[in-house]
């Protein structure tokens, strides 16, 4: 027969094994919460250094092409810069490279949707029609409203952030004279494709041509009421940052090629962008 306290004493020992248990899983639960806020806090710590150093360089960059007054570029170009020991390779965009939604005429703009959004060509017409009917829409003053920035295009009826998400790389609303052509000495190899009717190849080898060797660019492809070979006065000027967990801080700064007036800098900055691409941790 077992002795009452016995059993008690052996409720006790449960009841304190549990606790010990429980303890564990407490103590275990803040050391992993601890040592992950610490990793936050470090890729935090990374991201700000190398926004920092993006920022200098690209800063770098617009006072290197002022002291030159050297012409706008009508191409793609690409300066070097050093800063605190490291060289960077920032390049420079002429913005009229991109589609101008502020600008575009009906036809460039229902061939964006419907070669680099996917949309059958009936309804990437409407969508033509109804984007420039919203940046035409007059606010109480009598002024077209237009776009202040890219987002502004998903307040146009028919537009969803699917599609959004396909050609806002191929975009921009920053110009500030603009014809709504594009230059194809600029552009992207996406917005190449929309100036050629979809024409994936040919606009791959005029990109090829464009970087490598220009004497043997064929523009003739290109429909010509979209293209204009110009310079332009709003720039991008972007860099990549490399961080030391392997990750790629990409920053770019709009840029326009006039007298700001509160600084009397022959330059202001129209706006900025960064993204983050981190090194993919390995599975346990």
């Amino acid at each position: 027969m077992k002795c009452p306290g016995m059993k008690r004493r052996g409720v006790a020992l449960i009841a304190v094994l549990w606790l010990v248990a429980a303890m564990g899983l407490i103590i275990t639960g803040v050391v992993q919460a601890v040592r992950s806020e610490a990793r936050t806090i470090g890729l935090q710590r990374q991201a700000l250094v190398a926004s920092a150093l993006a920022d200098a360089a690209i800063l770098l960059a617009i006072q290197g092409m002022d002291a030159q007054k050297t012409e706008l570029p009508i191409t793609i170009q690409t300066i070097q810069v050093q800063f605190e020991g490291r060289i960077s390779d920032v390049s420079v965009r002429p913005l009229n490279g991109l589609i101008d939604i502020n600008n575009a005429s009906a036809l460039l703009l229902a061939d964006l949707y419907h070669y680099a959004g996917g949309m059958d060509p009936g309804s990437a017409q409407a969508l033509a029609q109804a984007t420039i009917d919203a940046r035409q829409t007059k606010n109480v003053k009598g002024t077209a409203l237009g776009f202040h920035s890219i987002e502004d295009l998903l307040r146009v009826s028919g537009m969803t952030y699917d599609l959004y998400a396909k050609i806002k790389s191929l975009i921009t609303s920053d110009l500030i004279t603009a014809s709504g052509r594009v230059n194809p000495m600029a552009a992207p190899l996406g917005v190449l494709q929309v100036l050629s009717g979809g024409d994936v190849s040919r606009a791959a080898i005029f990109a090829a041509n464009r970087d490598a060797n220009p004497n043997l660019m064929d523009s003739s492809f290109f429909k010509p009421d979209h293209i204009e070979m110009t310079t332009s006065d709003s720039l991008q000027f972007q860099v990549g940052i490399g961080m030391p967990d392997g990750g790629l801080l990409s920053k770019a700064w709009r840029v326009s090629w006039s007298t700001d007036p509160r600084s009397g800098l022959p330059w202001h900055v129209l706006g900025s962008q960064q993204s983050v691409q981190r090194m993919r941790q390995p599975n346990n």
